[in-house]
């Protein structure tokens, strides 16, 4: 190593503890051309700093070392699983991200607690990095969201439903995705389409495997119905279509003036 090197070097190290942010931003962006898989630990502190920006470019460059230095990734679950619970709004949303992205099952019980005992301003982060996992599994607790009144939230959790019904190998959509079918059919309406993977299942479905029969709005039906015409004409389709799904009538009061 030359002398100017090794002084480039001493003079980044000082900067990881700079009271200047940017000189912090500096340092973590700087791991990304010259980190080590030892570095990761040098960059964990900088997730919980006072400053988005350092977090930020922290979060970046943890991931990066991570894809690179796969032997790092256990060092990294371990002290964000630890920090996840006891940490302030603000971090939490860091973390939450860097969990998601990192896309490790061991996360799931952590993400799911947060998923389902935080308030709004947490489970939007938790639904997008539980969306990641492409877990099956995690749409139990996504479907205690996806019906929620604030439209980030709602809107998060079903774009995280379609995500994980899209991860699902073909030969594993039937079996996997049937007793779900209820979730992912009210995801596709809301974004006014209707993916082959419902088709598949109305079509092949085993009508034991299904979930009990749900009532359905008019206009849900009527909107599901036009969807489904766009496809080929299936008898079994429409037979299933008939065995899950009911109208619901809203009864007009007889005394309305």
């Amino acid at each position: 190593m030359s002398i100017a090197s090794f002084l480039k070097g001493l003079g980044m190290g000082n900067k990881l503890h700079s009271e200047n942010p940017l000189d912090r931003v500096h340092f973590a962006l700087f791991q990304q051309i010259k980190g080590k898989a030892k570095t990761v630990g040098k960059l964990l502190p900088l997730l919980e700093d006072s400053e988005w920006n350092v977090r930020n470019a922290a979060s970046y460059s943890i991931l990066f070392l991570v894809s690179k230095y796969p032997e790092s990734k256990k060092e990294v679950l371990s002290h964000l699983h630890g920090l996840v619970e006891r940490s302030s709004l603000s971090i939490k949303l860091t973390i939450l991200e860097v969990l998601g992205k990192l896309k490790h099952y061991d996360s799931k019980p952590y993400l799911t607690k947060m998923l389902e005992e935080s308030g709004y301003d947490l489970q939007y982060a938790a639904i997008r990095a539980i969306g990641y996992l492409d877990d099956v599994d995690v749409l139990h607790p996504l479907k205690n969201v996806a019906y929620a009144r604030d439209y980030i939230t709602k809107r998060a959790a079903i774009l995280s439903v379609i995500r994980i019904t899209n991860s699902v190998k073909e030969e594993e959509i039937i079996k996997k995705l049937t007793p779900h079918i209820h979730l992912i059919i009210e995801s596709y309406l809301e974004l006014t389409k209707l993916d082959d993977v419902v088709i598949k299942i109305l079509d092949y479905g085993d009508p034991e495997s299904f979930p009990d029969m749900k009532g359905y709005t008019e206009s849900e039906i009527v909107k599901l119905e036009s969807l489904i015409e766009t496809k080929d004409y299936s008898v079994e389709m429409y037979q299933n279509f008939a065995k899950l799904i009911y109208p619901t009538y809203f009864p007009i009061a007889e005394n309305v003036k």
